[in-house]
């Protein structure tokens, strides 16, 4: 059954990319050379891009590109610059991540079948979404490939030019330093993309866990409200009280777990809200121009950067709607016929929940559907004033 099963077992691809990423630890020994390669991994988009960002700056400053070269060359600069971003971001708050997805999980082991069934479809809704956007990122960069390779076909006999996926053409480059050069290019591509996609669904993943964790918080609340009272003396019976301590305890450490995913992971949703919307700005300029066979790549690129903020923003407020539901569970529970000290653990419970918990983006914006409207919006209208060019 899917309820008896491992955390990790549902978010099989989501850890692999966790562990390329350097989020989380390769294997469960603290040998030296895992730790080593951790931290080498959590570093290598930082450097390792550089190889792809340096001739597009060159191209940019020296070439005196077109308007759709220049276009194409700010897609993969913003491209690398997130990635290296997020480089920073994964090493400066990695271990914290690290120790949310660890109570995350710990949670879930020690949570028996009912609450487990309970949070399994936000459980499996974290997976769906974690597989399609990584599978999706990995289409943008072989659409990018297949693009290089129709040109090349398409070149006449005679030519001399060269062309790669991710840096400007070049003419008249030798084999095998061509295949060499064509074969990193590559490599290094989808190493950022796997990692941006890491980074961008560490908050998804979390979010949909804490949103199951108030889904089991509302359940049991919903079973406190079935209660029965001692008519003799019009209390609560003995295991209302513990049963109302147990879930203002889960409550709070959900509170404080989304609390701590908001403050690690701030930084990350303002670089993808910034670098996405131009990327999807810029790929959707380029794509309405309708050139060629890479205007397919162009669309590609462009649905990947809105379904990535629509990933971020979506989790975001379905976690301050699931919140805010706890305060509406709690009206039913009836406080008014229990002891002085159960009404005031009703009360203290019910204060906390009237402040939904929620997600910002550098604590400037806070993440909902209506920043996502809001981003999209804005997208569109960088997008007219480029397609003007």
């Amino acid at each position: 059954m899917s309820g008896q099963t491992a955390f990790w077992d549902h978010f099989w691809l989501a850890k692999f990319l966790l562990q390329f990423a350097g989020i989380l630890p390769i294997g469960g020994s603290s040998a030296l050379w895992k730790s080593v390669l951790t931290e080498f991994l959590a570093t290598l988009p930082l450097w390792a891009s550089f190889y792809l960002l340096i001739p597009e700056v060159q191209y940019i400053c020296c070439q005196n590109p077109s308007v759709d070269g220049l276009l194409e060359a700010l897609v993969i600069i913003s491209a690398v610059l997130t990635g290296q971003f997020r480089s920073v971001f994964v090493m400066v708050y990695r271990h914290r991540i690290m120790s949310l997805f660890l109570i995350c999980e710990t949670m879930w082991e020690e949570a028996d079948l009912a609450d487990r069934k309970i949070m399994l479809p936000w459980v499996k809704l974290g997976k769906i979404i974690s597989t399609v956007f990584f599978y999706g990122a990995n289409c943008v960069v072989a659409m990018h490939i297949l693009n290089t390779v129709v040109k090349q076909i398409s070149a006449p006999a005679n030519s001399t030019t060269k062309f790669y996926p991710f840096i400007p053409e070049e003419d008249s480059t030798p084999s095998p330093q061509y295949e060499i050069k064509y074969t990193l290019q590559t490599i290094i591509t989808y190493i950022g993309v796997s990692y941006i996609a890491a980074c961008d669904m560490t908050g998804t993943i979390l979010s949909f866990n804490m949103c199951g964790h108030f889904a089991v918080v509302r359940s049991w609340l919903l079973e406190l409200s079935k209660e029965n009272f001692d008519v003799a003396d019009g209390n609560t019976n003995a295991s209302f009280q513990e049963g109302l301590k147990k879930c203002i305890r889960r409550h709070q450490i959900v509170l404080e777990l989304c609390a701590e995913l908001e403050d690690v992971n701030q930084y990350n949703y303002i670089i993808q809200i910034v670098t996405e919307m131009y990327i999807m700005a810029i790929s959707a300029a380029e794509f309405t121009k309708l050139q060629n066979f890479g205007s397919l790549q162009h669309l590609i690129t462009f649905l990947l950067a809105i379904n990535g903020l629509f990933f971020s923003c979506w989790p975001a407020d379905t976690l301050s709607v699931e919140s805010s539901n706890i305060a509406q569970v709690v009206y039913g529970v009836p406080w008014y016929q229990g002891s002085r000290s159960e009404r005031i653990m009703v009360a203290v419970m019910l204060a906390r929940s009237q402040r939904p918990a929620t997600l910002s983006a550098a604590k400037f914006v806070g993440l909902s559907l209506e920043t996502f409207s809001s981003i999209t919006s804005s997208g569109i209208s960088l997008c007219m004033l480029l397609s003007s060019f």
